[in-house]
């Protein structure tokens, strides 16, 4: 399967607010559903650069996901199955509709989120196992960058093309956080980086969801546990999924990072070990930059602390 990289049409990369009717109608006709109603998100933070919209096509209820990203779509549209309805929402079909973009239609199940628990951390852990020992499919679609701006090849790569997003939205975080040799303690981060790049180039890569969190995972009808959203899918060392779960999640959280982890090794089928404490810490730092610069394009201060706080956790 292969699709036109870039953006969707009627979707710019902005969070999503309320679409006119008339996007649903015209996405209803295109995947075959009899009726489309947008799904809102509850808040400011849970909305989304895609679109999701709720119906009744094929014969039975649907979730449709219409994307920014056409090339995103893509990527999901492979990975989804590929992980499969045991760990997943079932997808149904996809295509790309004129005028809108690409889309998905998934089933629909009523998903609860997981309650902040040490019990939810280990079932993060069981799910993301589940991703990490699935056969990654073939021509999986990068999932950042497009023709016109490729995927970083390396970590120094990826640490300065976040520099430079940093240093565009926010001079002054720029400025307070670059080069200085206690961010983090453990090295200066282009020395992290290098070091990260050695140590990426011999550990085994498995196929990763690409923004892992426990807004991705849920639990459905007689407590089936789900992963879902693997439009940023790609391969890596396995610490590389943990950079939004590690600081944000999983260390607010009673024994939090200890019930993940023991819960992952455990379920994947070879013991991967702990994680490599430099691919980790390099992974923090690059979702604290990535925070940083998300928090001052969206002016949330709360977030902008978040960011601060994993970057003082790594001193």
């Amino acid at each position: 399967m292969s699709e036109p990289s870039g953006s969707g049409a009627v979707l710019d990369g902005a969070p999503v607010d309320l679409l006119p009717q008339q996007v649903a109608d015209r996405l209803a006709a295109r995947a075959g559903a009899d009726h489309l109603t947008q799904v809102r998100a509850a808040g400011f933070k849970e909305r989304s650069a895609n679109a999701w919209f709720r119906g009744t096509a094929l014969g039975r209820e649907v979730f449709v996901k219409l994307y920014a990203r056409n090339d995103r779509a893509a990527t999901e549209r492979l990975v989804a199955p590929a992980v499969g309805p045991g760990h997943s929402t079932r997808l149904l079909d996809g295509g790309t509709a004129a005028g809108l973009g690409a889309y998905a239609v998934f089933g629909w199940e009523d998903l609860h989120p997981l309650r902040h628990t040490a019990d939810s951390a280990a079932t993060a852990g069981r799910l993301l196992a589940a991703v990490h020992d699935t056969v990654p499919p073939p021509d999986i679609v990068p999932p950042t960058g497009t023709a016109s701006t490729p995927q970083p090849a390396s970590c120094e790569e990826q640490l300065e093309t976040q520099w430079e997003a940093l240093a565009g939205q926010a001079p002054d975080l720029y400025a307070l956080v670059r080069d200085r040799p206690e961010t983090p303690a453990k090295g200066a981060p282009n020395e992290l980086a290098r070091e990260a790049d050695r140590r990426a180039t011999g550990a085994p890569r498995v196929l990763l969801h690409g923004d892992y969190s426990l807004r991705n995972v849920a639990r459905g009808a007689g407590g089936r546990e789900v992963v879902f959203d693997f439009e940023r899918a790609a391969l890596g060392p396995f610490e590389t999924d943990l950079q939004r779960l590690w600081d944000r999640e999983l260390a607010a959280l009673p024994a939090g990072r200890a019930a993940f982890t023991a819960a992952y090794r455990g379920e994947r089928g070879t013991d991967p070990g702990p994680p490599d404490p430099v691919l980790l810490d390099f992974a923090r730092l690059s979702c604290a930059l990535s925070t940083l610069t998300a928090a001052r394009r969206t002016d949330d201060p709360a977030f902008e602390a978040e960011g601060l706080a994993i970057l003082k956790a790594l001193r």
